[in-house]
């Protein structure tokens, strides 16, 4: 199984994300481990208190599903709030607050859309469907997630910094996203950073 990331939670609890790109592909399906946010103890346990750990037509490791490519993810070290930043098909990149037992929609909702700009889904939002924290349009590419405790820019701690490696489909527009946030995580405002360098 296809691993893209993995962080320790407060709770003592590993945090793994598997990708579920394709359209049609298993990320809705509670019996595959596939576009899911898996949470484990350190050796491996299932813990009994997964959303699905009683449901015997489930996989009882599942934390979250209807993810399609992650390839960020964060712990809040404050907050202990688990944050993943996912690719979104041609447009929708997104953070979301992963929520134990939310569903995300993919494929069945995203802000993402074909390659000749047509919309993918009929909605990008659903009854039951955890909405993103952050959604950028057109998509930045992200790579990489992190939430700021440093202490040579104060101003900066609690913000949210995501790698991208392009901009909409435009090469080498690549940089750093900086997303100030509110204590609660809603988005107050974005800047981008080291454009400049053009990787």
């Amino acid at each position: 199984m296809p691993l893209r990331r993995i962080a320790f939670g407060p709770d003592g609890m590993v945090y793994v994300t598997t990708p579920g790109p394709a359209v049609d592909g298993p990320a809705q399906d509670l019996r595959s481990p596939y576009g899911k946010v898996l949470r484990l103890h350190d050796d491996g346990r299932i813990p009994a208190d997964n959303p699905f750990a009683a449901n015997r037509s489930a996989r009882p490791e599942i934390f979250s599903l209807g993810h399609r490519d992650h390839h960020g993810l964060a712990v809040h070290p404050v907050t202990g709030a688990v944050l993943n930043a996912e690719h979104g098909p041609n447009g929708g990149d997104e953070v979301n607050l992963i929520r134990a037992g939310g569903n995300y929609g993919w494929p069945k909702h995203t802000f993402g859309r074909n390659n000749d700009g047509s919309r993918l889904v009929e909605s990008p939002v659903g009854d039951g469907i955890e909405e993103p924290l952050i959604v950028w349009l057109p998509s930045i590419a992200p790579s990489g997630l992190a939430v700021y405790t440093g202490d040579r820019f104060p101003s900066w701690k609690g913000n949210l910094f995501v790698s991208s490696a392009r901009i909409g489909q435009t090469p080498r527009t690549g940089g750093l996203e900086r997303v100030v946030v509110s204590e609660d995580l809603g988005e107050l405002r974005r800047e981008r950073l080291l454009t400049q360098l053009h990787q």
